[in-house]
């Protein structure tokens, strides 16, 4: 008999696929991605300029090789082609006509030595069933394809720029291109819609994120447990992946971040140059940022807590002030809040905290006028959150961050709450030593600085960031991130008292005022 080799894709009871790393993992359907490609579609068809022989064609990720050698990075998925088709394999392309929904997934047709170096060859009928699409070819075929659909016009993601990091996904390699008429505004209109797609999650959607939060927070909770002082920083992220991985998280959404002390001011440490190697010092503060992905879903999720176990006096008064914060958002998030105007609400609500805490000296609002918050924490409030850790939407079609110059801070979500979105919520406070030498330097801001407060918490904190996952609901939102957040809680847990991680321990907040 052949081998069979399905792996993470498997078939339930009823003959439909689902993605799963193994016993005790989520679960997730196939028919997410084809509920993903119905939603595209109805969108698309709704918009004049789509003509009614327009099909989305899309080129998955491709295996990368190490530079010259004949080894290849870690292969992730596309986003936008795991977001339509969710498919595993790199290399293939996706054709999707726009009037009816037909999904036609080109894969490549392997040679016979594929089975002795990567095991059996897949056919057609496997990946017809395994992804739950219209119709399998390998991509050599998709002239033949494309012409199969009838397609009169061809939408690739060539819109914009990402938002983030200003740059553009290749056009399609498409055989005899010249043969297909390329729509560019209508390209255009796809990218927009492909991403307001792409920002308010189905429910099957929210149930992975819940997932990775839920992985996410029980491996920040061993990290929290097992962390020591005089360990490399590193262990916390050996903890963290090693929790993550027996839960079927085999990936982080980005690279971890496990600094301790002065380090914590540094708001991506953990990077090539500064590898999370230095030792924790003594009573120092630990700010750990990681976050598990599965599916290429992603969660973000940061935690702060001393590593002795108990926060003293100084340590204390900043954690509380940056908790407050992350209230105040938490409990005014919801359909219609501009998230801008949270980011606002969360650099006064710092000010405020960190005058009662005697750091701040004189009148809030003057605090807000000079720009003060900027030099404690100089990063937006948070961002959109799901196939990217920086997921996309974060600025409604045609608008940009730069639009508006009141916001000095580098502000990834800026737009108008829905419900179904899931962003973060991560006020931190920092003491970045040329930015706090700034702010001493300057006659005017030093003069809301208290210096010897500053000296005070500066030496025993270096930086605080508290970071959840949440979704926007009807009247507010739920925190999918199910960590120990007061204070009285993280020093319960890191004593060795019992935390209970489950969606039904999520937070849920009902903002004030009327729904939309």
């Amino acid at each position: 008999a052949p081998m069979v080799t399905d792996g993470t894709i498997a078939f339930d009871t009823q003959g439909e696929a689902f993605f799963s790393m193994g016993e005790g993992t989520h679960r997730v359907p196939m028919s997410m991605h084809a509920e993903n490609r119905a939603r595209l579609c109805e969108r698309l068809r709704k918009r004049h300029e789509i003509g009614a022989a327009a099909v989305v064609f899309l080129q998955g990720g491709a295996d990368q090789p190490v530079y010259d050698t004949d080894t290849n990075w870690a292969f992730k998925q596309e986003s936008n082609f795991q977001y339509l088709f969710g498919v595993k394999e790199p290399g293939c392309l996706g054709a999707l006509r726009v009037r009816d929904g037909r999904a036609v997934l080109l894969v490549p047709e392997m040679p016979e030595a594929y089975q002795a170096v990567c095991g059996p060859r897949k056919p057609p009928a496997w990946f017809h069933r395994a992804y739950a699409v219209d119709e399998v070819m390998y991509v050599h075929e998709a002239k033949q394809a494309l012409e199969g659909l009838s397609a009169g016009e061809l939408l690739i993601f060539q819109g914009d720029a990402n938002r983030d990091s200003g740059n553009k996904l290749p056009e399609p390699e498409l055989l005899e291109e010249a043969s297909f008429k390329i729509g560019r505004e209508a390209s255009q209109i796809f990218w927009d819609e492909m991403n307001e797609c792409r920002l308010v999650k189905s429910p099957k959607e929210l149930e992975v994120l819940q997932y990775v939060n839920d992985v996410s927070s029980h491996a920040h909770v061993a990290a929290m447990r097992t962390s020591r002082p005089m360990q490399r920083e590193h262990l916390a992220e050996a903890t963290f992946r090693y929790q993550s991985m027996l839960r079927g998280c085999f990936r982080t959404g980005y690279d971890c971040i496990c600094g301790s002390g002065r380090r914590n001011a540094i708001l991506h440490y953990g990077h090539p140059a500064e590898p999370n190697s230095e030792l924790v010092a003594q009573g120092s503060m630990r700010l750990l940022d990681m976050g598990a992905e599965y599916h290429c879903y992603t969660s973000d999720v940061t935690c702060s807590y001393p590593v002795s176990g108990t926060f003293n006096e100084a340590q204390r008064a900043v954690y509380g002030a940056v908790w407050a914060a992350t209230l105040a958002v938490e409990m005014s998030i919801k359909p219609g809040v501009n998230y801008k105007d949270m980011h606002r609400l969360s650099q006064r609500t710092l000010l405020e905290k960190m005058k009662e805490a005697g750091l701040f000296l004189g009148d809030v609002d003057a605090m807000v006028s000079a720009g003060l918050m900027s030099y404690f924490m100089p990063h937006g409030l948070g961002h959109n959150l799901g196939l990217d850790v920086h997921d996309v939407g974060g600025y409604a079609p045609g608008v940009f961050r730069k639009d508006d110059p009141s916001i000095k801070e580098n502000l990834r979500l800026g737009r108008d709450l829905k419900e179904g979105m899931v962003l973060t919520v991560e006020p931190g406070f920092y003491f970045i030593d040329y930015l706090v030498e700034s702010v001493v330097e300057d006659d005017k801001l030093s003069a809301f600085v208290n210096h010897e407060r500053l000296k005070e918490i500066w030496t025993h904190c270096g930086g605080v960031r508290i970071e959840d996952d949440v979704v926007i609901t009807s009247d507010g939102c739920r925190v999918l991130t199910v960590v120990p957040r007061e204070i009285s809680e993280v020093e319960a847990v890191m004593a060795g008292q019992e935390w209970m991680v489950s969606a039904a321990c999520c937070r849920q907040y009902h903002a004030p005022g009327p729904r939309l």
